[in-house]
């Protein structure tokens, strides 16, 4: 019982810490306008501008597509229809995670509409608006919580090593991969970190509580 609401508070300290610097992006975005472009946007594109090469423009391409909206469709999929024991554990979760996760970014791209950086830049087709990056949202919120899933409920140690090292590495790496391919500013990312992060965080602490109420019955 202690350990949980030693977990809770926590969690919601980092909630609040997340909601913070995301109020933050916003009200500046939203009072300059949708052309609102910091130093620190401008700086970060050079730079990722600046390392792009052959090979990483074919392994970034491929790694900001595993969070296409297809590819999370897909994963819920495949999670709840999936043989393995205790899917729901893994698929309602996640799916349900994932869809309030879209329901807020997608109302905010169409409250803000803000532009993306310029098409020349782009090393993928992408339409929309910019702020905030709905694929760094997805992968926290997604990925991050199918990494605590999976620490929390597999079993075979292996399995739970590997599994957990990809989607962590999936859950912080998708934000990059946007700057480098071209299509957000570092603001969008990093609001969009913080819109996944405070999804899956909350999505743990319903878990937990519910949790917490069988163990206690």
């Amino acid at each position: 019982m202690k350990d949980y609401r030693t977990r809770r508070c926590a969690f919601l300290g980092i909630i609040i810490i997340l909601a913070a610097v995301c109020g933050f992006i916003t009200w500046k975005v939203a009072a300059v306008g949708s052309d609102y472009v910091t130093a620190a946007d401008l700086a970060v594109q050079q730079w990722f501008l600046g390392i792009r090469n052959g090979f990483l423009n074919v392994a970034v391409t491929l790694l900001t597509h595993t969070t296409d909206t297809i590819t999370i469709v897909i994963l819920c999929a495949l999670l709840i229809l999936s043989p393995i024991p205790g899917r729901l554990k893994y698929g309602l979760p996640v799916t349900l995670t994932a869809l309030g996760d879209m329901a807020v970014y997608k109302t905010m791209k169409h409250i803000f509409l803000r532009q993306r950086p310029d098409v020349m830049y782009h090393l993928v087709e992408q339409g929309g608006y910019s702020f905030p990056s709905g694929h760094s949202a997805t992968s926290v919120a997604v990925y991050g919580l199918l990494f605590y899933l999976i620490r929390r409920h597999c079993r075979n140690p292996l399995a739970k090593n590997v599994l957990s090292g990809i989607c962590l590495f999936l859950a912080v790496g998708v934000g990059p991969s946007r700057l480098y391919v071209g299509v957000h500013w570092f603001t969008d990312v990093l609001a969009g970190w913080c819109i996944g992060g405070i999804a899956a965080l909350t999505a743990i602490l319903i878990l937990e509580k519910l949790e917490e109420r069988h163990e206690s019955v």
